[in-house]
């Protein structure tokens, strides 16, 4: 039991730390399959820390987190639990993420809401059946480079989008294909589905035990 509501603690303390920002951005400006680097200091010579997808949002602004050098802005932002620096010219307001978050908040707030971790699911996603999702995680992958999300099981194919090299919620769609030698795996990761190598993901067992927990308390399916 302290390990269940342990894990929901984590995921709660996350969760409302995106649900009380301001200042929400999203990347803009960067070609779909390609990425935007986070780097350590406000310069491009500066180590990367991590590859933000080019569709990427709730990207949140740090405190005092402006700084122009060589003539280029730079803004101090946090995703998924990462911190560093981007160029300004490859962000932009995100105004749709921005009503989410004031919504949250305001779940958060009501004490007549008892699981606060549910704050966010819709009416219709309330109404859905438990079901099982296994979670993956990212492995093998430099830190600063992505693993590629392709529409079909081949390189050939187009690249949906680039998933950091410590990303998790990948969900397993439960399909395997092998093509020319390579076993390549059917996943879904920020709503879009598609395939990547099989080499590069690996189960991740407790966040599919608190994906489980989650929609269990948040569809009221026990």
């Amino acid at each position: 039991m302290k390990t269940t509501y342990g894990i929901l603690g984590i995921a709660l303390y996350l969760f409302c730390n995106v649900s009380i920002a301001t200042d929400i951005y999203k990347v803009k400006n960067i070609k779909q399959g390609e990425s935007l680097n986070i780097k350590q200091q406000p310069s491009r010579k500066s180590k990367t820390l991590l590859a933000l997808p080019h569709d990427a949002s709730w990207i949140l602004r740090r405190d005092t987190g402006r700084k122009v050098v060589n003539k280029v802005v730079w803004r101090k932002i946090q995703w998924n639990n990462q911190t560093g620096w981007v160029s300004a010219y490859y962000l932009e307001n995100d105004p749709q993420a921005s009503i989410q978050a004031a919504k949250r908040k305001a779940c958060l707030n009501d004490r007549k809401i008892k699981e606060k971790i549910c704050c966010g699911y819709t009416k219709a996603a309330r109404q859905q059946a438990y079901k099982h999702v296994p979670i993956l995680s990212v492995k093998n992958i430099p830190v600063g480079k992505s693993l590629v999300l392709y529409a079909k099981p081949t390189e050939f194919s187009k690249k949906l989008v680039a998933i950091p090299h410590n990303a998790t919620w990948i969900a397993d769609l439960g399909k395997n294909v092998k093509h020319n030698g390579t076993l390549w795996k059917q996943v879904r990761w920020t709503g879009k589905i598609g395939w990547v190598k099989s080499n590069f993901i690996k189960p991740d067992p407790q966040t599919t035990h608190i994906g489980d927990l989650k929609r269990k308390l948040c569809t009221g399916v026990l």
